[in-house]
């Protein structure tokens, strides 16, 4: 072979090979699903994340016509399952169900094991309110007395961990109002639940599912004080906002949505955003939700995105402001 048909012939090849990656995202976008797709949940059983996930899994199978199962990957603060996700094959067959540890655990831990870079939003799915309660031993069970209260310093307040939406949220509040109420750590909603109901702490902050139950139990009775953020939550709409105290300027309402590795080819995000949004809209699924406590929270993948950066700047700055410092 001549030296020009040498050279025409590796032009061709490398074409080839261009056109070859070209087109390779929408070959992978069609055979989408080619097999199981799992919903890497990373936080136990019985949380309102796997919750959600076990709602949607058998409507995403019967949409996709294909097997999804929920696996559940707790652990530091989300890192495990976090990171798992992270490091998986970018093609929408392994998908994290993640709330705004997704912004956040940056500003708290010196390694995480990922980088929001190593993901893709594919879309937000639900919201929740967090919100102030006081226990059986709260000496006041009106928002406006526990702010016109002197020596507020003597109370405390609960919260699921160090960082969590609720315990920021309660930091700002304090730095708003004057309230010097004293954060009691816990490592997760359940004991501080137990110390609250048991009396051992005074106050709370969590989103309503944690507490409803409660509500007018005549001996561990918890009463809802207000929703630490500018708006009144339609599933509880009895309970003030800060807004109407004149506070403003907190808002933490928590969220779940729904991410894939980086590189998951665009139609595959799109197809699978498509779906997720068919099923929030579905009656049946609106109502479960609201039973639990949870309001549909739909979005675009560019809007998703926009609201884990923007969370990500107004938490990262919330942390600093209270002297958090990363493990």
């Amino acid at each position: 072979m001549s030296s020009v048909s040498r050279s025409a012939a590796n032009w061709t090849a490398t074409l080839l090979a261009g056109l070859s990656c070209l087109v390779s995202p929408g070959l992978h976008a069609q055979e989408f699903p080619s097999r199981r797709i799992i919903l890497v949940v990373p936080y136990p059983p019985a949380n309102a994340a796997d919750y959600v996930a076990r709602l949607i899994q058998p409507r995403l199978a019967a949409a996709l016509n294909q097997t999804v199962v929920v696996e559940n990957r707790p652990g530091a603060s989300t890192n495990i399952g976090t990171a798992y996700v992270a490091h998986a094959v970018p093609d929408g067959h392994t998908l994290l169900f993640q709330v705004p540890n997704i912004a956040t655990n940056e500003f708290m831990f010196k390694r995480t094991g990922w980088k929001r870079d190593d993901f893709v939003p594919v879309g937000a799915l639900v919201r929740w309110s967090n919100v102030l309660v006081a226990g059986p031993s709260a000496p006041h069970t009106d928002f406006k007395q526990l702010l016109n209260a002197k020596n507020t310093s003597s109370l405390n307040y609960g919260s699921p961990g160090v960082g969590s939406l609720s315990n920021l949220a309660v930091e700002m509040l304090k730095g708003k109002s004057g309230l010097q109420i004293q954060h009691v750590i816990y490592s997760g909603t359940a004991p501080m639940m137990n110390d609250l109901l048991g009396g051992n702490i005074q106050y709370g902050a969590t989103n309503p599912a944690n507490f409803m139950s409660y509500v007018g139990d005549s001996k561990r009775k918890i009463k809802p004080l207000v929703v630490l953020g500018a708006e009144r939550d339609t599933t509880i709409p009895n309970v003030p906002a800060l807004s109407e105290f004149g506070i403003s300027g907190i808002e933490s309402s928590g969220w779940l949505g729904v991410l894939a590795p980086a590189k998951t080819p665009p139609a595959t995000v799109a197809r699978l955003n498509a779906e997720f949004k068919k099923i929030l809209q579905s009656p049946d699924v609106i109502k479960q939700l609201k039973d639990n406590y949870l309001q549909p929270f739909p979005s675009t993948p560019e809007e998703f995105a926009s609201l884990i950066a923007a969370e990500n700047k107004k938490w990262g700055a919330a942390i600093k402001a209270a002297n958090i410092e990363a493990q």
